[in-house]
């Protein structure tokens, strides 16, 4: 429901009016919400930084982090780290403090007046705590050692989740305890609340509930800042397990967290997808047990993990699990800078040719296409030790998501371990293949601008709702690898493509009388006007400086097909002419079929040409090719410019 006028008005009348308080009262014991004041300094608006970086799919990043955090808490390496995911239905009456909370949403409502985002999250905030009943995530976990330390001791575990920001694990090899990825359980909260409970190793309870709002009047008119705590005067934690809710109150050693008003449509099977595709590897050794309770119950563990990946048709996480468990073969070597590292690789049709990249948490980081084997496969690559785990994870940014080249400038031997990283893992891929024939698709000097590893078709952000690439991202998806002087141009790639790739076996049914290639004639080449020429239809031509093109080939289901990536520059609709390439110019081919890789829509073709595509500005088109020929060739398009 949104409020109305009238409605906002009594709202302020209420809150702000000099000298009145709705409700600032205490609860037993000294128990209240308190926001500190700014001190006439900076305030703060909705747009958190600390929780945008996982809006959008929650039950994805809610996994990594807390996952990743619980694994590095790890009481006992002689049995797994447990964690559980329970969603239950509590009365408004037992969160601590909700009508103080209930009072400053309001606040925080009529604080910035007029901006859409902000009035649509605490209008829903307070309609959620008017209800006598609201939805609570609890999250778990068992075999870690708890949260310990004094609200003042900054290097404890406590201080570092609860009170500070931009602040990790000072020592060891963990993944990054209680960095910004504390902020996962927040965004996913429609309040933007969760209570922490936890006991460390002599018993002791600890509990405090943080809330992340937005700067707002008091009752006396002094501005507060978003965040703000429930304990002991507002900002001590609880630790009189008297003064703690028996709901909220931990049994055993580890921590609990409560996500208060969570976003929990289709939460349980997007949950689970993300537990398998991050943490499979974690729970496949053992290290790991999941178990998510909503409408039924799921368990994870190392003896149902194939079942269940199967049962939710992860296929993700199956291919590398079969990469790790029926290996077509293993690596292992130490490295200079990485030390002990290994690599686990499996060939089988219709596998993505990537390689997934792990460390000590045996969570997934990266997945890294690579062109040096051939045949389809999948991998995965595991740097467990203690120097390399440390290493690594020094060059990934705050969500874990990348070892990243950028970083490495400004880290001890960081590029020099993603080379030796990039070397054993090419190395590898190759000593598996085929020998290089006479076919070869690969185009000769063409590597000097386009990477092994080819990123930029899969990176694919999972929040359908992402803004703008980041720099970094736009970098990963040109395929130019970061450091370069420059990009090659159009010409400067024209040139290569002419000049190098071989494809010495005429192209059956292209060719003139004796086998000779019939050599692409300047009317049909840029500049030459028109678009349209013989066998082509009627359809019009898509410009070549409007779209870029890659290929490669692959075998499935023993047959040879081609996959053509085209991505617009510029918004365009029209045909393309596909050619072979050789060190004699340009050869026309025969198409069979093409569909899209995505949508299985098929496409007309005629000829060479592939007709009625659509290419979206800045987005790829991924086709699916298989000509008439059964040979192997490297393709291209034709120039042309209307």
């Amino acid at each position: 429901m949104i409020l109305n006028f009238n409605m906002k008005k009594n709202i302020l009348n209420g809150v702000l009016r000099s000298g009145t308080k709705i409700d600032s009262s205490t609860e037993a014991g000294g128990l209240t919400w308190l926001f500190p004041s700014t001190g006439h300094g900076k305030e703060d608006g909705f747009n958190d930084s600390l929780l945008e970086y996982f809006q959008g799919d929650h039950e994805w990043y809610i996994a990594r982090e807390v996952i990743q955090n619980a694994v590095d808490a790890r009481l006992s390496y002689d049995a797994p780290v447990k964690v559980s995911f329970e969603k239950k239905t509590i009365s408004i009456s037992e969160i601590p403090g909700h009508k103080t909370l209930s009072d400053i949403m309001k606040r925080c409502f009529e604080y910035y007046p007029g901006q859409q985002k902000e009035e649509a999250f605490f209008n829903n905030a307070i309609e959620l705590l008017r209800k006598d009943k609201i939805e609570m995530l609890k999250i778990s976990d068992y075999n870690t050692v708890g949260l310990a330390g004094s609200d003042e001791d900054h290097s404890g575990n406590w201080y570092r989740l609860v009170r500070a920001n931009g602040t990790s694990s000072p020592k060891g090899a963990a993944g990054g305890s209680f960095g910004i990825g504390k902020g996962a359980p927040i965004a996913a909260s429609s309040l933007r609340t969760v209570f922490y409970s936890s006991m460390d190793d002599k018993g002791n309870l600890v509990f405090q509930g943080i809330s992340r709002l937005v700067s707002h009047y008091d009752e006396e008119r002094d501005v507060k800042q978003g965040a703000g705590f429930y304990g002991v005067d507002g900002y001590r934690a609880i630790r009189d397990k008297k003064l703690i809710p028996e709901i909220f109150r931990r049994l055993e050693r580890g921590t609990d967290i409560y996500i208060i008003g969570y976003k929990s449509l289709g939460w349980e099977e997007r949950l689970i997808r993300s537990v398998l595709i991050n943490f499979w590897l974690a729970i496949l050794h053992g290290d790991l047990e999941i178990s998510i309770t909503g409408e039924e119950l799921v368990e994870i563990n190392k003896d149902n993990l194939s079942d269940i990946i199967m049962k939710y048709d992860v296929v993700e996480a199956k291919q590398y699990l079969d990469a790790v468990i029926s290996s077509t073969q293993q690596f292992e070597q130490d490295l200079k800078h990485l030390g002990k590292v290994h690599l686990y690789v499996k060939k089988e049709e219709g596998y993505p040719s990537k390689i997934m990249m792990a460390r000590r948490p045996k969570m997934l980081v990266q997945e890294r296409s690579y062109r040096a084997l051939r045949e389809p496969f999948a991998g995965v690559f595991l740097c467990d030790n203690d120097d390399g785990n440390r290493l690594l994870r020094e060059l990934e940014p705050p969500t874990h998501d990348k070892w990243d080249k950028g970083r490495a400038r400004e880290i001890k031997n960081g590029r020099a371990a993603l080379n030796e990283l990039e070397t054993f893992i090419k190395e590898k891929l190759r000593s598996m293949g085929e020998s290089i024939n006479s076919e070869s698709q690969d185009i000769p000097g063409l590597d000097r601008y386009l990477p092994d590893s080819d990123e930029e078709d899969e990176n694919i952000s999972r929040n359908a709702n992402a803004s703008e690439p980041s720099v970094q991202q736009a970098e990963d998806e040109t395929g130019r690898e970061v450091g370069r002087q420059k990009e090659p141009t159009a010409s400067e790639i024209e040139t290569i493509l002419r000049r190098s790739v071989d494809v010495k076996t005429p192209i059956d049914g292209g060719g003139l009388p004796g086998g000779k290639p019939n050599k692409t004639s300047g009317g049909n080449r840029a500049g030459s006007g028109g678009g349209k020429e013989e066998g082509d239809g009627k359809g019009e031509r898509i410009r070549t400086a409007d779209i870029s093109f890659r290929s490669f080939a692959k075998k499935a289901g023993g047959e040879l097909e081609y996959c053509i990536v085209l991505e617009g520059r510029e918004e365009c609709r029209g045909d393309i002419k596909i050619i072979a390439i050789g060190d004699d110019g340009e050869y026309p081919i025969d198409i069979k079929d093409v569909f899209d890789m995505d949508s299985k829509k098929a496409y007309e073709v005629s000829g060479p040409m592939i007709k009625g595509l659509e290419v979206e500005s800045h987005q790829k088109l991924r086709l699916i090719v298989k000509l008439k020929s059964k040979k192997k060739y490297a393709l291209g398009i034709e120039n042309y410019e209307n």
